[in-house]
């Protein structure tokens, strides 16, 4: 007996010796570039180029990558191979003609489980196109490209003018006060009402954005390292983020709810009772994508996208101003010259205002908003640049690599509205600005933000001087990485002009 349980001890000490190796070899095999696949930098088992990444960023280590290994690299990401696409040329031939092969949205934990592959931001294929069809639309009825969108954005305007004018020319801070006002839009358009600035309900709902703001780019290891949250706790913010989207889900579903109480197919107040409408029109079609999930999942994608990156903008904008007054001046003196102190400044002003669109195009390069944009898939085997990009793909879109190119933008970290202004003083180059993406998951929200932007810098430029707290220099700029670069929160005073 004795001597039939070592014979079984040492052949299961065999099996395990031999799946160690096995998994060993594996990991190394998993390990080595696929034929076919782009260069990149060598990488460990399990890990790929994940230590790399933590100690510099993605941003800055795929500067140094493209250095090292050209437009087209491939790094391994935990145990996932990336693609990266950079250059201006190389992402318009990817992400614009051959737009249907690298439009999906890859395997990955963002996708999987915080947009569970819902909504505009999260789907694929024919579903994304329906709901991203049905959404632009809707959002046009409802103002997108009309005057009636400029008269809500003035209405907020004056709102946030008066709001800064109560701070009395004291220190205060910019952050609560824009995302408010710049939330306050997109709810208009959504829920067909606004909130005021006190409003508890409301502030919680933005903190909770705000929160995930913030964590994601923690969060965003698990994209590629799954496994990480099987550890105990929530290091990476992973439950955190999780528990974010259910009560923003919540908040938004309490207002759907309300609409359903009130609701009139034949008058359609706003984007809710336009997708009520959609859905009854669709409820026997038992294979239609306009259901629950879908319609709360694109609502709060037209919050990020009607959000972030215009209010972080703004505080780019003001940030940058601090730091040179001169071009503050600028753009005071062209308001007056076109505008004068009478009325706030219109959209049909913009054409007139190319120093202040100058301004506009450079916060929007320098500010480098959404550097990465959000990771692509590809739906089938690409032949791109003479290496083949296998279908699943997890494909990035390295805006970076446009925006802070030295030949596109000469001295890249010197903010110069000047560089978007020929000799006679007219826009130019500023289409190389890809702050919004490309192709056709370009950002749902571009028009809206693009309008919010010169509407409120120029008004708060207009009435106000914005200055460092009283015998202070301008605050540091400090970038902050989340799903977007924001800046650091900063004192400020606004000094009324009239």
């Amino acid at each position: 007996m004795a001597v039939t349980q070592t014979i079984m001890s040492g052949d299961l000490s065999a099996v395990s010796l031999a799946l160690l190796i096995g998994t060993i070899l594996l990991l190394i095999i998993r390990s080595r570039r696929p034929r076919m696949f782009p260069p990149g930098p060598l990488c460990q088992p399990v890990l790929g180029n994940t230590l790399t990444i933590m100690r510099k960023t993605m941003v800055y280590a795929f500067r140094d990558w493209r250095k090292d290994y050209g437009d087209i690299f491939s790094v391994a990401i935990g145990t996932k191979w990336v693609i990266v696409i950079n250059g201006y040329e190389n992402l318009r031939e990817a992400f614009v003609k051959k737009g249907d092969s690298f439009s999906e949205r890859p395997d990955i934990f963002v996708v999987r489980e915080i947009t569970t592959r819902h909504g505009i931001v999260g789907s694929s294929g024919s579903i994304w196109k329906e709901q991203r069809s049905f959404t632009l639309g809707a959002l046009r009825d409802f103002g997108f490209g009309k005057k009636s969108l400029e008269v809500r954005v003035k209405e907020e305007v004056e709102v946030f003018l008066g709001s800064v004018e109560e701070t009395k020319e004291q220190t205060f801070m910019l952050t609560d006060k824009i995302h408010i006002s710049i939330s306050n839009i997109i709810c208009s358009i959504v829920f067909g009402e606004r909130f005021e600035y006190d409003d508890k309900t409301f502030d919680k709902f933005l903190q909770l954005m705000n929160e995930n703001f913030s964590t994601s780019a923690l969060a965003g290891v698990l994209n590629f390292m799954p496994f990480l949250t099987k550890i105990p706790g929530d290091l990476l913010s992973a439950k955190r983020l999780k528990h974010n989207i259910d009560q923003i889900m919540e908040f938004v579903e309490d207002r759907i709810q309300e609409h359903r109480k009130t609701f009139d197919e034949d008058n359609l107040r706003d984007f809710i009772d336009a997708y009520i409408n959609e859905m009854n029109k669709c409820k026997e079609d038992d294979t239609t994508s306009f259901t629950e999930l879908h319609f709360v999942s694109t609502i709060r994608d037209l919050f990020i996208a009607g959000t972030e990156t215009t209010a972080t903008g703004i505080k780019w904008a003001i940030l940058y101003m601090l730091h040179n007054p001169g071009i503050q001046d600028k753009m005071h003196e062209e308001i007056l010259h076109v505008v004068g102190l009478g009325r706030l400044p219109s959209i049909h002003d913009k054409t007139m205002m190319p120093y202040c669109e100058a301004v506009i195009y450079e916060t929007l390069r320098m500010g480098n908003i959404l550097p990465l944009s959000v990771p692509h898939g590809t739906n089938e085997d690409v032949i791109f640049k003479g290496f083949t990009i296998p279908k699943d793909a997890v494909v990035i879109a390295n805006l970076d690599s446009v925006l802070t190119d030295e030949e596109i933008f000469p001295e890249p970290s010197r903010f110069s509205p000047e560089r978007f202004l020929d000799k006679e003083g007219k826009l130019q180059g500023f289409e190389k600005v890809l702050a919004f993406s490309l192709g056709r998951r370009t950002c749902p929200g571009e028009s809206l933000a693009r309008k919010e932007m010169f509407l409120f810098l120029t008004s708060m430029v207009q009435r106000f001087k914005f200055l460092p707290p009283k015998g202070e220099p301008a605050p540091p700029i400090v970038r902050r990485l989340g799903i977007s670069f924001s800046p650091a929160p900063y004192p400020m005073r606004a000094i009324l002009r009239v």
